[in-house]
């Protein structure tokens, strides 16, 4: 039966949340008729399937200005819904959840974060005011939903992991790379930004051993570029570590590395770990609270280490990059271990919430 199916999130801008919803729309548009609902239109680094609507209301400040915004998305997503009619109707993160639930009880939200980490204080409210509201609540990760129901208690709330279309990036991994790599590297890639620890995983490479012979290859752009490439320099590691910014396909660096590291002080259900391995390359990671340890198979498909531990992080990139037998058994089981995370297979558990 073919369905009217909503999609409403902040924008398609960068981001693992912006990514899967741009894959999400085009898995369901094979079958049913998909309406992407924007906040702010103007940042679109996704592609997407179906109608679009822009709302063209982007965030505000000041508790006043936020309030009457949160208002204004909520009325004009009543409007809509009212007027389409629709049979399902799926918000991702809170900036599109809470006015998302307020217009129709029928949403089902998605929350992308490690809301101990990520939510403030007025998250916290709107979300004990409304989530239970919601037709369903879904986290993307066990630990993720746990928090949720420790915190409010919550009985319409799942798990539903993060899919990838792994077709899709198979295809996208045999294009040619925009800049050229000699020899060979560890890759890793997310926003500049302190979250995502680069800088932990700067010093741990610059202490590894397989620094003179394995490149540190960084993909994304942020605000910590400057702190970045400040630190590369003092550290003399300007030929090692390649900063090229942000790719629209980083699919070719990934599957042509030795390994992915991944280096986050906290997380959702990181899609990159999921890509990676899916191109059949091992990874390490830090087992930070939310979503590694549920992904990594710890000396099966990637190595955890503790989070924030940079003797640990250049102990396990020595460790992958010079123990052949290891590499070779994780690099066996990367893509098997994510084949159930596949778009197709993730799409259809949505439908059925």
């Amino acid at each position: 039966m073919r369905k009217k199916i909503a999609l409403i999130v902040y924008s398609l801008g960068m981001g693992g949340a912006e990514k899967v919803v741009s894959d999400l729309s085009f898995q369901f548009a094979k079958q049913h008729d998909v309406t992407l609902i924007l906040f702010d239109g103007s940042r679109m680094y996704y592609p997407y399937a179906g109608e679009l609507i822009d709302l063209r209301c982007p965030s505000k400040s000041g508790f006043v200005a936020k309030t009457l915004n949160f208002l204004e998305r909520s009325g004009q997503l009543k409007r809509i819904f009212q007027a389409k009619r629709f049979d399902v109707i799926i918000s991702v993160m809170e900036h599109a959840n809470f006015p998302s639930i307020l217009a129709s009880r029928r949403t089902i939200a998605a929350n992308h974060c490690n809301p101990d980490r990520n939510f403030s204080q007025l998250d916290w409210l709107f979300a004990k005011w409304l989530y239970p509201r919601a037709k369903m609540v879904v986290a993307v990760s066990q630990d993720g939903m746990r928090i949720f129901q420790q915190r409010l208690g919550l009985q319409n709330i799942t798990c539903l992991y993060n899919p990838v279309n792994l077709n899709r990036i198979r295809e996208l991994a045999k294009e040619r790379p925009a800049v050229h790599i000699d020899g060979q590297y560890i890759v890793a890639a997310g926003r500049l930004s302190p979250e995502k620890n680069f800088s932990m995983l700067i010093d741990a490479y610059a202490a590894a051993g397989i620094r003179e012979d394995f490149k540190l290859l960084i993909l994304g752009e942020g605000g910590g570029r400057p702190v970045l490439e400040q630190q590369v320099k003092a550290q003399g590691l300007e030929k090692q570590v390649i900063l090229p910014g942000f790719m629209r396909n980083p699919y070719p660096y990934i599957a042509n590395a030795h390994c992915l590291a991944m280096s986050s002080l906290h997380e959702g259900f990181p899609v990159i770990l999921i890509e990676a391995l899916g191109l059949g390359r091992p990874v390490i990671s830090t087992d930070c609270e939310t979503g590694p340890r549920e992904i990594i198979q710890h000396d099966s498909n990637g190595l955890l280490t503790p989070s924030d531990d940079r003797e640990a992080m250049s102990a396990a990139l020595d460790r992958l990059c010079l123990d052949v037998a290891l590499h070779a058994r994780l690099q066996q089981n990367a893509a098997a271990s994510v084949e159930y995370l596949d778009i197709e297979k993730v799409a259809e558990q949505w439908l059925a919430l």
